[in-house]
């Protein structure tokens, strides 16, 4: 069984509840942040197009009766963007403490605010009694008075994302949400395969057309600026008369500031970042999955998609929306941390679906891959293939399926095709122009830079389509059904030269005093990938081989990808594409250099 099977591409099916996955399979609990009710409650005025703080005089009630003739007095204040800042994607400004009045009508120029509510007794602050934050996704249309968009020209565009989440381990670890996509309306892209190793290139593939793994490698990326100078998709849809609105819930680990510095310019209309940053520097944090899961009272990702639901509700009918929300905070670190939100993300979904957004809306919801490291990788085989095969489901509504049938006969036919985040970034451009009729009418600027052979998944993709076409160097690709290896002296002859290319690596980027050399401990399997195509050549003399193995020092757990010349017993590899099967944080301390994090064991301190 395959989820692409061509002559050019065998892209196997994989059962998601093998016994060597199922082993380590546990259903985690959701665990609540808080218990307490809200002392203030954020309720949107639709009369006046504006936010109002109220206090729950019931709740405050049974919260003072401790404290005798105690009242109650409420403060917030206004969190924002430090412009003047280096670094404005790492910090955030607070404004002075402000009072807040039984039923308080926040300014429109307000998008965050933190709020503290103490028992006090005359001047005398008694008890803080709740310390909360509220965000506000605010009306600044310019011209309100314009007719409601036409939305068969010019579709709400939503991108929902989970970070490390496989099509596999959706089926396992969220069968709710897995159900709910199999709605009308909804297509799996079952052949839709990562571009690059971690969030940052594959999110740059879908946003500009190019994974910029080059930028990575020199250390472009970490420069401050760099990230704002590449053209992303989300101008375009602005120049077209979209509002705009990008959010992810992982300060620390969010897809632009994980090492890297950020934007410097808000990039959007709605950033939700320095609300994050904020929060997870003033509120008590939780942290489940190894991320920061509560901040204070709430769950970070119940943020995120409150800010994904305000934005589209507040410009129903009012103007068209372009907004990406990722989540990462539950799913990063743990594979299993799906597992305890699949109702909380399922009851989002649901709501969603009852306020009408699927109806007005094209909607994506993906990864950027599957999980990198940890039990998956290094002890299934499946692991690889699940690290390379992200979720990908599609939504379109019912105007649009009766509007374009042969978009929807396209995305039908390419649920089983090949494609890629370079194909997906086609597809936002086709939706700015939806009276294309083929690939020809797209102005050739428009093209993504890295992939000229991508497409928009709305027109059929090739059959014959192999990874080079759709983007994806052969370090990541699923097409080639492999046969593992049983030669004990060939596994040996390879393993040991490719630790010696890793050593020779280190000494190439000057690396062996901060990074200790290798040694090969044991190799866990190795297998041959199996030409498609009629080459000779391959089939005779270049074998490609991935290795997975673990060197001294630390046991560190590698896997690699290298061709081996059988007639001349010489191996060529790109030490930069290793995949490290195991955090990096414990032995990578001495480098913030995603780069060399992967494959440097740094030398004790003396």
């Amino acid at each position: 069984m395959f989820y692409v099977n061509s002559a050019s591409c065998k892209m196997p099916q994989m059962d998601p509840f093998s016994a060597d996955i199922m082993k380590f399979f546990k259903r985690k609990q959701f665990r609540q942040c808080s218990t307490d009710r809200d002392l203030l409650i954020s309720e949107f005025d639709a009369d006046l197009r504006q936010y109002r703080i109220k206090i729950d005089d019931n709740a405050a009630e049974q919260l003072l009766k401790k404290f005798g003739n105690a009242t109650l007095k409420c403060k917030y204040q206004v969190i924002g963007r430090k412009k003047k800042s280096s670094f404005p994607d790492k910090d955030f400004s607070l404004s002075s403490p402000q009072p807040i009045s039984q039923s308080f009508l926040v300014p429109k120029t307000i998008d965050f605010i933190l709020t503290q509510c103490h028992a006090v007794n005359g001047k005398a602050q008694l008890k803080l009694l709740q310390k909360d934050a509220f965000l506000f996704v605010q009306d600044r249309l310019k011209k309100p008075e314009d007719p409601p968009p036409d939305l068969e020209s010019k579709p709400n565009v939503i991108i929902l994302g989970i970070d490390s989440t496989s099509r596999m381990n959706l089926r396992r670890s969220m069968p709710k949400v897995h159900k709910f996509l199999q709605g009308s309306g909804w297509f799996e892209m079952q052949g839709y395969n990562k571009v690059g190793e971690n969030a940052l290139p594959n999110l740059l593939a879908l946003l500009t057309g190019n994974a910029e793994e080059k930028a990575q490698l020199n250390g472009q990326l970490r420069r401050g600026g760099f990230i704002d100078k590449l053209k992303y998709i989300w101008q375009l849809f602005k120049k077209n008369g979209y509002m705009t609105a990008f959010g992810e819930d992982g300060g620390k680990i969010s897809t632009f500031n994980n090492r890297n510095p950020g934007f410097k310019k808000q990039p959007v209309d709605y950033y939700l970042r320095n609300f994050v940053v904020a929060l997870e520097s003033i509120l008590k944090t939780r942290r489940e999955f190894g991320n920061a899961f509560c901040l204070g009272r709430r769950l970070g990702f119940k943020y995120l998609f409150d800010f994904a639901r305000q934005f589209m509700q507040r410009f129903q009918n009012a103007a068209p929306v372009f907004g990406i929300f990722r989540s990462s905070s539950f799913t990063h670190q743990d594979f299993l941390g799906a597992t305890a939100l699949d109702q909380v993300l399922l009851d989002s979904l649901l709501l969603y679906e009852k306020l009408g957004f699927f109806n007005s809306s094209i909607v994506m919801l993906l990864s950027n891959h599957g999980y990198r490291n940890g039990v998956t990788r290094q002890r299934s085989k499946s692991g690889y293939l699940e690290e390379r095969l992200p979720v990908m489901f599609m939504h379109v509504p019912s105007w649009f399926r009766k509007r374009y049938p042969q978009y929807v006969a396209s995305l039908k036919v390419n649920q089983n095709r090949l494609s890629s985040s370079f194909d997906l970034y086609m597809t936002l451009h086709h939706l700015l122009q939806l009276n294309a009729t083929s690939m020809a009418d797209f102005r050739p600027k428009l093209q993504a830079s890295q992939c000229k052979l991508c497409q928009s998944l709305f027109f059929q993709l090739p059959l014959d389509r192999n990874c080079s076409h759709a983007g994806i160097r052969e370090k990541w690709c699923s097409c080639e059904p492999t046969e593992t290896v049983t030669n004990q002296i060939l596994i040996k002859k390879v393993a040991r030269e490719v630790v010696r290319h890793m050593n020779e690596h280190l000494r190439y980027r000057n690396l062996t005093k901060l990074c200790q050399s290798y040694t090969l401990k044991k190799v866990l399997y190795m297998d041959r990938r199996l030409a498609l195509t009629d080459d000779s050549l391959e089939d005779e003399q270049l074998h490609t081989y991935q290795i997975t193995f673990d060197t001294n020092p630390s046991s560190a757990h590698f896997e690699a990808t290298v061709q081996w010349n059988t007639e001349k017993e010489t191996l060529a590899m790109n030490a930069d594409e290793l995949s490290r099967l195991e955090s990096c944080e414990k032995y990578s301390k001495c480098t913030k250099d995603p780069m060399i994090k992967k494959y440097c064991i740094c030398k004790p301190v003396k």
